[in-house]
């Protein structure tokens, strides 16, 4: 589960959204923009109700259930080793990664990326978006 009140290159500080609401695609767009190999990103909601996608990403309902469904699954699969808090479900193919990271308890983020991404950066700078990408979903200010 992502969840920090501190701001990386391109993030937005805990303090900046009290005073001024950032869109959730721009949120998106600028964690885009500070990974090398990021080839786009999207947020839904828990229960797979499309939120916002990068620039990059074209608007689609079916992958934001999906996606819910997977997080959904991945959570009930992490009781099998005893865990109780789902952080984050990575696949990857031949041609890249889907990362899945839990927004909360209520949405669901996902970063598409080339298979020369460093993973590592990833969770990183979302992690520093933590706490507007929780706020984009829930729609609080």
């Amino acid at each position: 589960m992502i969840d920090s009140n501190s701001a990386g290159e391109g993030g937005f500080s805990l303090t900046a959204l009290v005073h001024d609401r950032v869109e959730p695609r721009a949120i998106l767009n600028s964690l885009v923009r500070s990974i090398p190999g990021v080839i786009g990103a999207a947020i839904a909601t828990a229960d797979g109700r499309s939120v916002a996608h990068s620039d990059q990403l074209t608007h689609d309902a079916g992958r934001s259930a999906m996606i819910a469904a997977t997080m959904g699954l991945a959570g009930q699969l992490i009781g099998v080793v005893g865990g109780h808090q789902l952080e984050d479900v990575v696949v990857r193919s031949d041609t890249g990664y889907v990362i899945v990271y839990a927004v909360g308890n209520e949405g669901v983020l996902t970063v598409l990326a080339r298979p020369s991404t460093n993973l590592h950066h990833v969770g990183t700078e979302v992690r520093t978006r933590g706490e507007s990408l929780r706020m984009a979903v829930t729609g609080e200010q």
